[in-house]
């Protein structure tokens, strides 16, 4: 998507420098995620007092729910009231985990990309090169689900390419080979186009006749990425331990040797390979779903210690439980292992991040926090500053005709004047008590503005 290639790269600027640090991919990744872990701290830490606020706020939630338990818009009201006046935005956890979900698929452009994010390599030169491998690759599984080799087919038409050319891209349905090639005839749709990028194929065949054997071969490149993102092959072509290194003459001086002294392995393994159950690569996913599990359950032991008063796990908590691991377990296993290795990183700090906010900002200790920053409110109010979550509640109360500002009365009055019995009134009273409420905040719209006010 577009908005997670759009920052791809500040990110990929980040790992820029980090890997001109360490000069290896995974420990670039390690610090990258202690500096995004650095620069979301203060949105974690105000999710944190938030969480804390709502934990101690529960016992007035809970009389709120039962004293306006058939009335829903009242109960709605009363709670955004409660809310403004003890500084509580319930939507507080959500941005920190948004731009952690941003941060994590902006990273996928990054992990397949490490020369275009991460090499100060010309950005023409690497597109041109994943060109050409993309182009090798396409016709290679062509030729290989055909049960041939470009030798084979080289043998059949007198060792002539532009013969091989004519029979790969032969577009009469009548003929023997259209059922064949489909995929390299789309890719030189084109004849005329076409041929510069033949004409580039034929001098890395001329290098190496078995190519596109190579290329196909699954134990030493992915045939899903050689088409999709041809810029990992390159690491396979340089790889010494895949028939020595010998096909990395195919790439340009500049591209072979970054390559080449590119670190971007752990233990020995490609972090650019996608892990599968049979690879070493396996033990990626699964630690990173086990440290993601630890993560939630930590995270959940804190909010029951937080708010006793919450008896066992209700039906989200449970999904909860095992929606993120698993879903780490899905990304693990369907994206290069660097991304992967990412989470493992992200998880393992949030851990630690989790157990020192909740001893930092326990509830008790937000307790205390929150009480000064009640009194600072009702200074501010009687200032005229308003805060946002003030404002959204007023526009609400001048919609409805009610009395617009914060009430700073006792809790115990609001409660005595709750409890009084509210006189029914009749439909047609209903309308007219409606419609005065509504006259009323029109006129002091009106008057606000400037306006002419006419009554209905």
């Amino acid at each position: 998507m577009f908005i997670f290639n759009l920052f791809a790269t500040p990110l990929g600027w980040i790992m820029k420098i980090c890997y001109k640090l360490v000069s290896n991919y995974a420990l670039a990744l390690l610090i990258f995620t202690l500096i995004t872990r650095i620069i979301l701290l203060p949105l974690n830490i105000k999710q944190q007092k938030s969480t804390a606020r709502m934990s101690m706020l529960q016992p007035e939630l809970q009389k709120l729910k039962k004293k306006y338990s058939k009335n829903q818009e009242k109960l709605n009201e009363e709670t955004m009231a409660l809310y403004q006046k003890h500084g509580v935005n319930p939507m507080a956890s959500c941005l920190p985990m948004l731009l952690s979900m941003l941060i994590l698929f902006s990273m996928i452009p990054v992990i397949y990309g490490p020369l275009t994010y991460v090499s100060d390599l010309d950005k023409d030169k690497i597109e041109k090169s994943n060109t050409m491998i993309t182009n090798i690759a396409t016709v290679s599984q062509d030729i290989k689900s055909s049960d041939k080799t470009m030798t084979e087919l080289l043998e059949e038409n007198g060792g002539d390419y532009d013969k091989v050319f004519e029979v790969l891209t032969d577009d009469d349905e009548d003929g023997d080979n259209y059922k064949n090639y489909k995929a390299t005839r789309k890719l030189f749709d084109d004849k005329d186009s076409g041929c510069d990028e033949w004409q580039e194929l034929v001098e890395k065949f001329k290098l190496h006749p078995d190519l596109d054997v190579f290329i196909t071969n699954e134990e030493y490149v992915s045939q899903s990425l050689s088409k999709t993102r041809p810029e990992l092959t390159t690491f396979d072509f340089v790889d010494k331990d895949k028939e020595d290194g010998k096909y990395a003459d195919i790439l340009s001086d500049s591209i072979r040797d970054y390559a080449e002294d590119f670190n971007y392995e752990i233990f020995g393994l490609s972090l650019g390979a996608i892990p599968s159950m049979k690879s070493k690569l396996a033990l990626i996913p699964i630690l990173s779903f086990v440290l993601q599990l630890l993560a939630t359950i930590i995270s959940m032991y804190f909010t029951k210690k937080n708010n006793p008063s919450q008896v066992g796990m209700n039906g989200t908590m449970k999904v909860m439980l095992f929606l993120m691991p698993l879903f780490s377990l899905w990304i693990a296993f369907s994206y290069p292992a660097g991304l992967g290795l990412y989470w493992i990183f992200s998880s393992f700090i949030g851990i630690f991040q989790t157990v020192f906010l909740n001893k930092v900002y326990s509830p008790a200790k937000v307790k205390a926090m929150v009480e000064k920053e009640m009194e600072a409110a009702k200074q501010r109010r009687k200032s005229g500053k308003k805060t946002f979550m003030e404002r959204a509640l007023e526009m609400q109360q001048e919609q409805k005709g009610q009395k617009v500002g914060i009430d700073d009365r006792d809790e115990d009055d609001d409660d005595e004047e709750d409890d009084k019995p509210e006189k029914k009134l009749s439909k047609a009273e209903l309308k007219e008590q409606q419609r005065k409420k509504l006259n009323e905040a029109r006129k002091r719209m009106a008057e606000k503005y400037g306006d002419e006010y006419i009554e209905d």
